[in-house]
C-alpha cells in the first residue's frame, strides 16, 4: 500500500476483521478503519495526561497503578509502555499484536490486592473505564484539532476499539455495546460517587500534569499542567484538586487557535504515529 495515498484518504469505515482471518503479517484492523483514521494522529497525545488522570480517578486503577509501579518517578514512562501496547495493537502484524497482548496480561496478572479495598488489573468495570478514557479522549481531541466525526464515525470508532480492548482483557460482552450507550455510561460516571473517590487519586493527579522527570518535562510544567486540567470535566477536575486557571484556559485557546491550521500541512513523520507509518509501508 502506497502511504502518501493513504494519508489522505482519511476513510472512516468501521469493518473489523475476525482474528482467524488473520494472517500472521496482516494487521488486526484494516487500513480504512476509523481506529487507523483516528489513532494515527499524534495530535491525540495532547489528551494522555488527561486521560491518566481520568484512569487513575478509578479507585481500582489507583491503587494498581500505586502499588505496582513507580509511577510517582516515572509516570512518563508508563504513558511510554502503554502508547507502545496502544500503537502495536491498533497497527502492528498479528504477530506482533499476540506477543504484546501476552506480554500486558503478564503484567497485568501480579496487579491485585485486598487493602485498602480489593483491586486487579483484571476487573471488568476497571478495564471498562480505562477504554473508556482512551475513547472518549481520542474522540474529543479529534474533533478539537483535527477535523468532525459524524455520529458513524463514532460507532465505528467505538466498535474498533471494543476489539481493541479485548486484548486487554475486557470481556466484548461487557457494559456499553454501542456509542449511544457508551456516552450514557460516559456521563454517568463522570457525575456518580466512585471517581475521585479514593485520596490517593488526587495525589496521582499531580504526578501527572506535574511529572518529576525526566527533566524536559519539568520545563514543560506549564504545558503540562495546561493539557491536564483543561481536558478534564469540571466537576472531575474539582474533586482532584486540579481547577482551571487563567493561564491554562489562555494556553487551551492558543493551542485551539494553532493546530487546526498547522496540522494538515505537517509532514506525514510530524503527524502521525510511527507504527502507523510502518504499517503503510
Amino acid at each position: 500500500m502506497d502511504a502518501q495515498s493513504d494519508f489522505s484518504k482519511g476513510s472512516s469505515k468501521g469493518t473489523i476483521i475476525s482474528a482467524p482471518a488473520l494472517t500472521k503479517n496482516a494487521s488486526l484492523f484494516p487500513s480504512d478503519s476509523a481506529i487507523w483514521r483516528i489513532s494515527r494522529e499524534h495530535v491525540l497525545l495532547l489528551g494522555g495526561p488527561a486521560a491518566a488522570i481520568l484512569q487513575i480517578a478509578h479507585p481500582q486503577v489507583a491503587l494498581g497503578v500505586a502499588e505496582h509501579s513507580d509511577f510517582r518517578n516515572d509516570s512518563l514512562g508508563r504513558l511510554q509502555r502503554t502508547l507502545e501496547a496502544v500503537y502495536t495493537i491498533t497497527f502492528a502484524p498479528r504477530i506482533e499484536v499476540e506477543a504484546m497482548a501476552a506480554l500486558v496480561r503478564a503484567k497485568h496478572a501480579r496487579v491485585q490486592g485486598e487493602t485498602p479495598q480489593r483491586y486487579s488489573a483484571f476487573s471488568p468495570d476497571a478495564q471498562m473505564w480505562v477504554v473508556a478514557t482512551l475513547v472518549q479522549l481520542s474522540v474529543e481531541m479529534f474533533r478539537r484539532f483535527v477535523g468532525p466525526l459524524t455520529a458513524s464515525d463514532c460507532e465505528a470508532y467505538y466498535q474498533d476499539m471494543r476489539v481493541f480492548g479485548g486484548f486487554f482483557g475486557l470481556p466484548l460482552g461487557y457494559g456499553p455495546q454501542n456509542w449511544d450507550e457508551f456516552s450514557k455510561y460516559y456521563a454517568e460516571m463522570l457525575n456518580g460517587d466512585l471517581l475521585g473517590s479514593l485520596p490517593l487519586s488526587s495525589e496521582l493527579a499531580r504526578h501527572i500534569a506535574y511529572p518529576r522527570r525526566p527533566a524536559l518535562l519539568r520545563a514543560l510544567w506549564p504545558l503540562s499542567g495546561t493539557v491536564a486540567r483543561e481536558f478534564l470535566p469540571p466537576l472531575l477536575r474539582e474533586k482532584l484538586g486540579l481547577p482551571g486557571t487563567a493561564s491554562s484556559r489562555l494556553g487551551l485557546a492558543v493551542l485551539e487557535a494553532v493546530l487546526p491550521g498547522l496540522i494538515p500541512v505537517l509532514l506525514p513523520s510530524w503527524r502521525f504515529a510511527k507504527k502507523y507509518r510502518q504499517a503503510c509501508r
